[in-house]
């Protein structure tokens, strides 16, 4: 459950990093930001479900 919760603040994190990339000006430095650490954090719980269903494929 854990994993998916990160899954989902990933994916929110991810829907601000768009809306910063089309509100501010020169706001391209923060947005690619926000986006690799959405894409990190949504690859742990990634990892971390997987590790939860006992390493399933």
């Amino acid at each position: 459950m854990f994993g998916k919760m990160l899954e989902l603040a990933a994916m929110l994190l991810l829907v601000l990093a768009l809306f910063v990339g089309l509100t501010q000006d020169k706001g391209m430095g923060k947005e690619l930001t926000l986006l690799a650490i959405g894409s990190a954090i949504f690859y742990v719980g990634y990892l971390i479900e997987r590790w939860a269903q006992g390493g399933a494929s």
